[in-house]
């Protein structure tokens, strides 16, 4: 059986340096019966022939495989961290008095224990007032350093 002989035009797999993947490319230029330079069949991008990926990344993708294959990952602790903090945040909340919270704004004036609405954090409570003109508020999604008392 022979081998086909290339030419300028004809499809080759190739790494593309754009896409990160072997795919289809169409030669452009050859070097002595090898293709030289191609052009990505699926983005478009022109450049050097490489059969093969890096090695960089072929290292890497063995070891991701082999992690997959022989060891189940752990739950990240992201979901508790976050029903944590709504709980805390629930029970501040029931502490205080929560029928006529104050509006945020930057020039209003705030002291700790009060409980605001913020325009994109919604419902709060001052937890802390730090130096003149910082305040630390406890949201439902976390705690925020807001400024306050700023002139207009």
């Amino acid at each position: 059986m022979s081998e086909k002989i290339l030419s300028a035009g004809d499809e080759v797999d190739s790494y593309c340096t754009t896409c990160k993947l072997v795919l289809a490319h169409q030669i452009v230029a050859l070097v002595d019966e090898t293709p030289d330079k191609v052009i990505c069949k699926t983005c478009g991008k022109q450049h050097k022939y490489r059969p093969n990926p890096p090695k960089s990344l072929r290292a890497k993708t063995e070891k991701t495989a082999s992690r997959i294959s022989s060891t189940p990952r752990k739950k990240t602790a992201k979901p508790r961290k976050a029903k944590d903090m709504t709980a805390k945040w629930e029970e501040t909340l029931a502490e205080h008095n929560v029928e006529s919270p104050k509006a945020y704004s930057m020039s209003g004036a705030f002291e700790q224990h009060d409980v605001i609405t913020h325009q994109k954090f919604g419902r709060g409570i001052v937890t802390e007032v730090r130096e003149e003109g910082k305040m630390e508020v406890l949201f439902k999604e976390g705690s925020k350093v807001l400024v306050f008392g700023q002139e207009k």
